[in-house]
Order: structure tokens, then C-alpha cells, then sequence
């Protein structure tokens, strides 16, 4: 597996990658209709998008040795009011590439890009009944709050998770 920075030409591969994820990782989470009309399309549009943010949005993708994405990681400074600088905004990963400590790979070089823009702290919000956050909690994430948010017509637990030395995750 190989871990780059994504270019604009990447956005179809991560919605793909991102609606994928979604529909078997939150399969019994997330309501099954929300799930099936996820369009690639729009996520396609949004990611071109974001692509173009500049260098303080980070996006890395992975690839397989076939040169697929099969996951993503993005994120940049913190959007809430934490006492944190930065935060994971989406981290996907394909089913058949989850458990094999990718997603730790993942995490630590998204974690040097962020210490390199100075960056020392970090925080992911990650889906309560989410079995992929033990992952965060293994890597020594400490959860810091919870809240309600809104998925298609449902009300669903969301846990925010936090790193105050991100340090402690690069090595």
C-alpha cells in the first residue's frame, strides 16, 4: 500500500471510496435508504471542491499496488471550539482493507503533514455504535464529548475523540 497526497483528478475515486465505506461500514447504523441513494456523483462534485482548498486542507489517499484508492484520510484546523488545532474531517477505508493496520499508517502520516504546518493537538468525531473507533482509542484518543447530529431523518450519537499530544501517535 502506498500513502500520497490526493490531487483534484482523485475526487472521483474518494466519493467512490467515501460511499462505499459508508454503505457497509454503517450498514445497521445509518438508515438503509439514506445509505442506497448516496449519490458518487454529488460526492464527486464536493470533493473536486475541497481538492482546491489550498495547502492547510490536507487529503491523503491510499493506494493499492494496483494504483486503486482504497481509503482516504482529509482534514486541517479544527473547526469547533476545542481546545485543539486540528481535526480529522473524513478518514474512509474499503472493507476489504479495514483490520490490517492501514488505518494506524493512515492516521500517523496524516498526523506528520499536521505537525509539519505546526500543528499539535487533534481531535476526530467518529459515529457512537462505530466499531472502527476502537482503532482511535488504541492509538491513545480520549473521548472529550458527545453530541446529537442529524443523518438523513436520523438523530445519531456522535463521540469526538482527542489527542492533546499528537506527538505520542508519529513514530
Amino acid at each position: 500500500m502506498h500513502i500520497r497526497h490526493a490531487e483534484v483528478k482523485d475526487a472521483a475515486k474518494i466519493a467512490e471510496v467515501q460511499v462505499r465505506s459508508w454503505q457497509t461500514s454503517y450498514k445497521g447504523i445509518v438508515d438503509s435508504n439514506y445509505l442506497a441513494e448516496m449519490s458518487i456523483d454529488e460526492r464527486t462534485f464536493r470533493w473536486k471542491e475541497w481538492l482546491l482548498q489550498g495547502p492547510s486542507y490536507i487529503v491523503l489517499v491510499m493506494e493499492n499496488d494496483k494504483k486503486d484508492i482504497c481509503g482516504f484520510i482529509s482534514g486541517g484546523c479544527i473547526r469547533s471550539d476545542h481546545p485543539y488545532d486540528s481535526e480529522i474531517y473524513a478518514f474512509y477505508l474499503l472493507k476489504e482493507v479495514q483490520k490490517k493496520g492501514y488505518g494506524t499508517k493512515m492516521i500517523k502520516r496524516f498526523g506528520q503533514q499536521l505537525a509539519k504546518q505546526g500543528k499539535k493537538s487533534m481531535i476526530v468525531w467518529v459515529l457512537k455504535d462505530n466499531p472502527a473507533k476502537k482503532a482511535y482509542i488504541s492509538l491513545g484518543g480520549i473521548k472529550i464529548d458527545e453530541e446529537l447530529i442529524t443523518v438523513g431523518n436520523q438523530k445519531l450519537s456522535e463521540e469526538c475523540y482527542a489527542w492533546r499530544d499528537m506527538s505520542l501517535i508519529l513514530d
